[in-house]
């Protein structure tokens, strides 16, 4: 009985899944209404969007540097993302590596101190620090949507202030292209070689002979230089990363970067020269020339000793009639005939839509880069505390976005690099009883990356809900010092020092503060016993 129902059912479920129901008809994929002949372009081939990606970039490098808005945003994005450099904190979970609490303090200062010696010597050309490489790389990344850093391996020069092999080369991504003679090759899409898989590994870099005047990849191909003129550096070299090409993906396949700036191209560049169209009216409209006519000047005009009189010069006009003018500063007055009536011209630009639609477009490229208003112009005239918070609140999470993005594919990786090359040159040792480094490379290595403090816009209220979530046990106190861009352990030795140093001085060692609030404002009361 069951079988036969069993049977019974499945016939049914097999049957009704031989007929579809009719589904409705999308608007957003037919070709009718006001998207009637609406058919998006895609690019046909690797080279077409190598072009047009080529293009994107030199177009948002242009509007870094010409354009407020953008210059504005970009700057918003890498101050607020890692500002002075993000800071290691590294966590060695001791209890998984078998060593103490206090072992793994020793090796953590020890780690630290690596670091910080590395940081001051990063830069190959010996110009820059490792903060400085950080806001560089982040500025690239939102700029151009991309940096190109590589690792290089040099002789260590103690005479020199190297005491690290590793050190950083910035590269321009511009020069990530395709040689001429490879351009055919299905594995290389826009200076990245691929595994068939779709695994990078390896980028064409263009180093052209110092005789070429200079190197340009407006199309992103480079169709002018053959492989000869190009340096193939390895993705990986062994363990190691042999180069940082680093982008954030928004697409599945996607080989290179895009700035952030390009949704808002054309708004950018549109409102720019539209601002630059009514400054140049207003200066039109201040420079207009004043005509008075004289009643004493006959049918031909002023006599030469008129003219001479009141400092005037003859001028001729388009028509070829003589003119008299008198020169002055950002203007002229021009002295008419008698019977020519003037006709005075008022310049009512900008008009009175021109502010709020200005500010519209302005919104609107913030949000074409997930920034609100505010940030972009630091213009906070118009908002109170509540639309401030949230605005920074927002803003704050991108800010977050970026930093983790950062420090996950960029700052780790180095960090790991450089303990790496501690341990090797004996500068970092190990408890005898613990795991080897390579074996425990994740545990040894593994670090909290913390940057700039995110800072208080009431910060009365802001502290006050920051102590009732530590006391509620809602937040911990070193997640909290991180938040401001501190090191709790550092602080809390700081705090001992300047306790045992107040406890020296009898004076103040036993003062107690007591804060109460009155009608003027905030009484200090101070007990000296």
């Amino acid at each position: 009985m069951k079988q036969a129902l069993g049977k019974a059912l499945g016939y049914l479920s097999s049957a009704l899944l031989q007929s579809r129901v009719s589904a409705p008809s999308r608007d957003s994929g037919s070709q009718r209404g006001t998207i009637n002949g609406w058919r998006p372009r895609r690019v046909a081939s690797s080279a077409e969007e190598s072009r047009e990606r080529g293009l994107t970039m030199d177009r948002a490098a242009d509007l870094y540097v010409n354009d407020f808005a953008a210059h504005s945003a970009v700057d918003v994005l890498t101050v607020n993302s890692v500002g002075t450099g993000l800071i290691p904190q590294p966590r060695i979970p001791w209890q998984l590596l078998g060593i103490s609490k206090e072992e793994a303090r020793m090796i953590k200062e020890r780690m630290e101190w690596n670091w910080a010696i590395w940081c001051r010597q990063a830069h190959y050309g010996r110009s820059m620090q490792f903060e400085d490489l950080q806001f560089l790389a982040v500025k690239s990344l939102v700029r151009l949507g991309e940096f190109l850093h590589v690792p290089v391996m040099d002789e260590p020069d103690p005479v020199g202030g190297r005491s690290y092999s590793l050190a950083i080369q910035p590269l321009d991504p511009r020069r990530l292209s395709t040689p001429l003679d490879l351009v055919s090759n299905p594995l290389i899409r826009d200076g990245v070689q691929f595994s068939p898989t779709g695994i990078p590994l390896g980028y064409w870099i263009a180093a052209p002979a110092s005789s070429i005047a200079g190197y340009s990849s407006l199309s992103g191909e480079n169709l002018s230089m053959s492989s000869a003129g190009f340096r193939y550096i390895p993705a990986r070299v062994g363990h190691r990363p042999g180069i940082f090409h680093i982008f954030r993906h928004d697409e599945e396949e996607q080989a290179r970067g895009v700035s952030v700036l390009s949704a808002g191209v054309k708004l950018f560049r549109n409102l720019a020269d539209s601002i630059d169209y009514e400054l140049y009216a207003q200066i039109l409209a201040a420079s207009f020339p004043v005509f008075i006519g004289l009643e004493e000047a006959g049918a031909g005009g002023l006599t030469a000793q008129m003219r001479e009189q009141m400092g005037l010069e003859e001028e001729m006009d388009e028509s070829g009639r003589r003119e008299d003018v008198q020169g002055i500063s950002y203007g002229q007055v021009i002295y008419g005939r008698k019977g020519e009536k003037p006709e005075v011209l008022e310049s009512k630009r900008p008009g009175t839509t021109f502010a709020p639609f200005t500010e519209l477009i302005l919104r609107a490229q913030g949000a074409s880069m997930g920034l609100p208003y505010e940030l972009v112009l630091k213009d906070f005239s118009k908002s109170n505390y509540s639309s401030t918070r949230a605005a920074l609140n927002e803003a704050w999470k991108l800010f977050q976005l970026y930093r983790s993005f950062f420090s996950r594919r960029y700052c780790q990786p180095l960090w790991e690099m450089v303990q790496e090359e501690a341990w090797l040159r004996g500068e970092l040792e190990l408890p005898p009883h613990a795991p080897d480094f390579y074996a425990a490379l994740p545990y040894w290595c593994n670090v909290y990356w913390y940057g700039p403090s995110r800072g208080y816009i009431d910060p009365l209220k802001e502290i006050q809900a920051n102590v009732m979530a530590i006391s509620n046990r809602l937040m911990t106190r070193t997640a909290h010092w991180a938040q401001q861009g501190e090191d709790f352990d550092e602080g809390m030795d700081s705090i001992r020092a300047e306790e045992e140093r107040l406890a020296t001085m009898p004076d103040v060692g036993q003062a107690i503060f007591l804060h109460k609030n009155s009608g003027t404002g905030t009484k200090v009361e101070v007990d000296d016993e």
